[in-house]
């Protein structure tokens, strides 16, 4: 019965669940839960928003990690990988848990940022498309969806840990759930590296990858491997100067902490739903065009989000999350569409490479507006001007045949 288990056929669900998990424990509990904590840290420290925020774009570990990730990926396979990353991020929520100086809180946020890349879409978009090859998009979508259900829970239980046991309990309490994480990366992510198990009738296993499958070097010379790293950068100013301020710009607007906390969940719930959508809907048509409609949902939730009434907050929210959701599907799908999956960790880490420059630029310009006027208005109007740049990128985004 063990071994039965553990056959291909069902073994592939269980690697879908952990990337799943580790998706949400990673991106989820490092972008979306951080919001409940910083109040409690102006609070208990003193710190400026600007002082706090700077932590966030130290997001640009990310980025600059993401290359080196993928080629480690390539050649040692998602397990690693996904383990190495996930120990560092554990040690990264302990490291915060038993913080006393700014500098711990920077020190922190690099590890914890440094170990997202190889914990998420690096191993993810190459799993997905060696365990379920007829399926990717969805699979993508469904494993994606865990950065989002953890934006559902990890603040409502964030502020709930928060209120009753402290930040720091809260912060120790996200470390070990990485570590159960952890364990189960161990015990199930495998590559099978070339096999198709998706032919149940077939008792050869299909070599995936074929010669139209890119390198690295070849990526970079198609005008769509630009087109789509300016669209993907100047899109995640609208994740890294909008969406992680959304409770404290709520907070501002009036609403209370635990309304606000709850509204991140409605954002949480449209944004799996949206990944969900997206992930079908590119096993049956070009992500692209997919990419320019969730990004016009983005410019309307935050015109609703710049509303002071309630009602239109919980709209905008909503719209936001939907729209946000499905980037996580569509940077994934529209990578291994255009360059194929054979070097497509490589290839997906040096798109995120520009990506540092939201992450640095995003969190510090939010906290420096809102700190001179009270508001984030200005740069919440700002994103939306670069959203539209995104968009007509993510138009020219297609491959000529070879």
């Amino acid at each position: 019965m063990s071994n039965l288990i553990f056959k291909p056929q069902y073994r592939r669900w269980y690697v879908a669940v952990t990337t799943f998990l580790s998706v949400g424990t990673s991106i989820g509990l490092i972008q979306y839960a951080f919001q409940a904590f910083v109040i409690p840290l102006e609070e208990e420290f003193g710190w400026s928003r600007t002082q706090i925020n700077l932590s966030l774009s130290l997001g640009i570990a990310s980025s600059f990690i993401a290359p080196f990730a993928g080629r480690f990926l390539d050649k040692f396979g998602s397990m690693k990988i996904m383990a190495s990353s996930l120990l560092i991020i554990s040690i990264g929520f302990f490291m915060r848990g038993s913080m006393n100086e700014l500098w711990q809180l920077y020190l922190s946020s690099i590890l914890l940022y440094v170990g997202i890349p190889g914990a998420t879409q690096l191993p993810l978009g190459k799993l997905m498309g060696l365990w379920f090859p007829k399926i990717r998009g969805r699979m993508i979508g469904f494993t994606m969806a865990g950065n989002n259900f953890s934006a559902v829970v990890s603040v409502p239980i964030a502020t709930f840990l928060i209120l009753s046991s402290g930040w720091r309990s809260a912060f120790y309490v996200l470390g070990v759930s990485t570590i159960i994480v952890l364990i189960l990366v161990l015990l199930f992510i495998r590559d099978d590296k070339n096999i198709d198990f998706s032919e149940k009738s077939s008792d050869k296993p299909k070599i995936v990858g074929d010669k139209s499958d890119f390198e690295l070097s070849e990526a970079m010379k198609t005008n769509a491997f630009w087109f789509l790293a300016i669209g993907l950068t100047l899109q995640q100013f609208a994740r890294t100067t909008v969406v992680i301020q959304l409770v404290p710009h709520f907070i501002s607007q009036g609403i209370s902490t635990p309304v606000a906390s709850s509204m991140m969940s409605a954002f949480g719930i449209f944004a799996v739903i949206s990944k969900l959508i997206s992930g079908y809907l590119s096993d049956y048509i070009p992500s692209r065009f997919i990419f320019v409609i969730v990004v016009i949902f983005q410019m309307i939730g935050i015109q609703f989000v710049l509303s002071d009434q309630e009602i239109l907050l919980w709209i905008g929210s909503s719209f936001m999350g939907f729209g946000i959701g499905a980037m996580g599907v569509l940077g994934p799908a529209v990578t291994t569409e255009l360059f194929g999956l054979k070097k497509y960790s490589s290839i997906f880490g040096a798109l995120n490479f520009p990506i540092a420059i939201p992450v640095i630029i995003g969190p510090i310009f939010s906290g420096i507006i809102f700190d001179q006027y009270q508001s984030y208005n200005i740069a919440f109007n700002i994103v939306e001007l670069l959203l539209i740049i995104a968009i007509i990128s993510f138009i020219f985004v297609r491959i000529k045949e070879r």
